[in-house]
Order: C-alpha cells, then structure tokens, then sequence
C-alpha cells in the first residue's frame, strides 16, 4: 500500500455526521475535566501566547510544504508534545465554554476602564480580537466552534500531525481553506484563552518592571530563630480539638498527634502525625489527604511519619523528634503505641550535626548557584532556571536540616518554604510572596525542575532568570546568616532553642 493511503479524508470529514459524546472529552484526566482551567494554566506555563502562535506558524508551514518538521536539537518528537498540548487546550476551553453558556448571567461586565489599566499592566493584550470580544472572550470561543465541532478539530490537528512529519505535503488531503480557518481559529482560541486565564487567575502574568528588581536588603538583622514550643489559646485549643477529631474519625491509621507550632500571619498549623506501621498508602500522600480534609477548618502543614520512624529516631536521639515529643503539644497518642526515652544531647554532638547538614546541603546550593550564573552568561536560560532550582532546594535543605534537625525529602520548593516558617520568616521574605511579581518569579521557579527535565518548549526569559539569581543569592545569604545565629544560640545555653 502506498504510504499516503488513506490519508485523503477531510473530504469525507467535512460531510459526515458524529454522535454527540464524539465531541466529549478524550485527551483529559478526569481531575483535569474537573477543573479545565489548570489545562489553561499549564498551556501558558509552557510558553506566552506569542510563543504558542509561533509554533503553531511553524507547524503550518510544514503541513503545506513539501518539507518535514525538522524539531531542532530536540527533534521532530517535540511536535508531538505541541499537537498534545493544543488538543487538550481546545478540550478545556470547550469545557469551560459550556460552563459559561450554563451559567453567562453571572459573568461582570468589563468595563473601558478595565481594558485599559489591563492593557496597561499585563505583559501581553490580544490584538486579534475584536473590542466585543475583548470584554467577553467568550464571544470569540464562540465563533472558534461555531463551523468546527471539537471532534473536527482533533481530526484536522491530526491529521496536520502527519503532514508535517511527511516529507511531501498532503496536497490531495488537505484543503487549503481548511487549513487556513484551523489556523486563524487556533489563533484566536489563544488569545481568548489568555483573556480568561488572566482575569480568572489569581496572580496574572504583568509586565516585568523595575520594581521587580528591588529585593530584600540583605546587610540587615535577621529575627530571632524559633524553638519548638507551641503554646496555643483556649480558643486554638478548641480549633486543635476539632481537628483531632476529624483525623482520628477520617484517618483511622493514626497514632498520634503533636502540634509544633503555629504560624500566625498565614495561620498555619504544623502538626507531627505518626500513622500505623502497617498503612500501606505512601506518607506524602496521607499528608496531601489530610491537609485537603482540613482545608474548611484551617490551613494546616502535616508532617506524616511512620510509627517505627519515630521510635528509631528517639532511640538515637534525633534533635527533631526529642523536641517535637518533649516540647510539642500531644493531641492524640494511641494506647497501643509506646515511644522509647529520648537520651540527652550534647551541644557538640549538635554543633557537629547542624555544621553537617549546612554544609553538605547549603553550601552546595551556592554551587548550583555558581554554575545557573555561568549558563545565564551563555544565554542559556532553560538549564540555569533549573540549577536555580537545585540551588534553592539545596539551601533550604541545609537550613531546614541545620536548625530543626528534621531530614527532608522533597523538590516541592513551596512546601520547604513553608516549613521554615517554623522557626523563622526572614527566608521567604527574600521571595517577596506577598507581592505579584514575587508570585511569579516563584512560580518560574518551581516549574523549572520538571519542566527543564520533561518539557522540550519550556524557555524561561532572560529578564525573570537574572531577578531569580539574585533572589535565590540572597536566600543563601540570609540562611548562612540564620545559620551563624544558630550556632552562637546553641553555643550559649541562654540563648539554645
């Protein structure tokens, strides 16, 4: 059989007719069909609209000529994770079209005011849409699927898959306006996309401005370094009450319950849980699981462990787990678990382990540190972005490890940073958190460990590298500081958290 056999069948296409639940979701996990607006989220984490519209020209060009798509460096298979990322962007989108045609009498109207101060502040404005459907974006979806059903789509972008991987394009395939009015409508699927996910979003992506640059001053005084000795209120004893309840009654593996601390400004509880020997489920995943049962109660960070884990870790005298037994407040011990005496410590055995942990673990993220600054003087962002990543890891790791003596095993950069929240709050400071552009440099960087990794596309821009080092320079330098206070505090009995 000739290799272009069977390939002529938009013609067909065209005049056919297709049962309703063809035009059903078919490339989206069921948690995505769910909440189609992470679909949108991850497609413009991957690259701007701009970056998007580019790929897809050059995906065209490849349809309609008599030329094969060529990858670059990573090959011709990267157009896959593209024709991948547009089906499940025009899934979502479809989803959430329905949605508004269910529910349009609630939308706000968006207002000239609006438009402008948008157009002002975000660091992109569709020019391609009209004034209408720029304040209803979903005029424009409207129209993306008004000729083409969400079947069609999947068969054209299917079969331009195969063209553009054909070295002789597809000439008695593919109809030229066909071709054309996929690609204008996938164009205007983008910016209308955009729209929604930006004024949907919480943290919309703005124009990079100098401002941004203006980070923590690192030459000041850092705060005093908290122990564990949490000492609740009558009335956040009765919160812990309530949520003890709902574990013990929701997680019937668990065998005890330590509050460790509070943090007041997010107000979070930090909780040392140890479940039975014999739960099978991993610990991280008991940990997500309580952590979302909580979430109508309070925000609470559940640190999940073995019962065995805790019994070694007495038994040789973890720093961690002696204060978290000794100075934390118990909730809940079961009568069938019995933890062994916690021996005495001495200060240089202390001293010795935290200058371990801080240098195996923080002085190595300075080293990644170094080597990001090298590729961004090559102009190479993706692999700096991800040695970014590594660096900050690296150092909350040591400091985490130093100053708590709790060993972590994690790349989620968020919640590292949420656990030095326990003894201090001059690290994610240096983030800048409660700012937008803090938001987003962050966001950047915690993609970029899997993204560098498994995401061919993924090409972070120069300016949000250079202001993520100096972010990640001063994080480092503030740990070594919170480092050094630890230190002369366990060298002074007074002062030893």
């Amino acid at each position: 059989m000739p290799v272009n056999a069977g390939r002529c069948k938009f013609k067909i296409m065209e005049f056919g007719t297709y049962a309703p639940w063809e035009h059903y979701p078919k490339t989206l996990r069921h948690e995505e069909m769910m909440n189609p607006m992470s679909v949108v989220f991850d497609f413009f984490s991957c690259d701007s609209v701009k970056g998007h519209s580019k790929q897809l020209k050059e995906w065209r060009y490849y349809v309609i000529n008599d030329e094969s798509y060529p990858g670059g460096r990573h090959g011709p298979g990267s157009l896959l994770f593209d024709y991948d990322l547009n089906l499940k962007l025009l899934e979502a989108v479809y989803l959430l079209f329905c949605h508004y045609k269910n529910y349009s009498y609630q939308r706000k109207d968006i207002t000239d005011e609006q438009l402008a101060e948008e157009k002002e502040k975000w660091e992109y404005f569709p020019k391609r849409l009209s004034y209408k459907e720029l304040r209803e974006p979903y005029r424009a979806i409207k129209k993306v699927f008004k000729k083409i059903s969400p079947q069609q789509y999947r068969e054209y972008l299917h079969e331009w898959l195969h063209s553009a991987l054909y070295v002789k394009a597809d000439t008695e395939g593919l109809d030229a306006n066909d071709v054309i009015s996929v690609y204008d409508n996938m164009l205007k699927l983008y910016a209308a996309a955009w729209l929604i996910f930006q004024r949907e979003t919480e943290h919309p992506h703005l124009k990079n401005r100098k401002s941004r640059s203006q980070i923590t001053d690192t030459n000041q005084e850092i705060g005093e370094i908290r122990a564990i000795d949490p000492d609740p209120t009558p009335a956040e004893k009765l919160s812990l009450d309530e949520i003890k309840k709902l574990l013990l009654d929701r997680f019937p593996s668990v065998e005890m319950i330590i509050h460790i601390g509070t943090h007041a400004n997010s107000f979070t509880w930090y909780l040392l849980i140890l479940i039975s020997d014999e739960e099978t489920t991993p610990e991280h995943e008991i940990s997500n699981k309580i952590e979302d049962h909580c979430k109508f109660l309070a925000n609470v960070h559940a640190i999940v462990h073995k019962s065995n884990s805790a019994k070694v870790a007495l038994h040789i005298g973890k720093r961690f787990w002696c204060k978290a037994i000794s100075n934390g407040n118990i909730l809940y011990q079961s009568e069938r678990l019995e933890l062994p005496e916690c021996p005495e410590i001495a200060n240089e055995i202390l001293l010795e382990r935290a200058k371990f942990h801080w240098e195996r673990w923080g002085v190595q993220g300075n080293e990644f540190l170094k080597g990001a600054e090298l590729y961004r003087a090559d102009n190479n962002y993706r692999p700096a972005a991800f040695l970014l990543h590594q660096a900050v890891e690296g150092i909350l790791k040591g400091i985490i490890q130093a100053v708590l003596g709790y060993r972590v095993q994690m790349h989620n950069l968020s919640r590292l940073l949420r656990l030095t929240l326990l003894f201090t709050d001059d690290l994610i400071k240096v983030f800048e958190l409660d700012t937008e552009e803090g938001i987003q440099l962050f966001s950047v960087l915690q993609k970029s460990y899997s993204q560098s990794r498994y995401n061919n596309v993924f090409d972070p821009d120069e300016e949000s590298v250079k202001l993520l080092a100096r972010r990640v320079g001063a994080s480092y330098k503030v740990a070594g500081k919170i480092f050094k206070q630890y230190i002369i505090n366990l060298r002074s009995p007074a002062l030893s958290p």
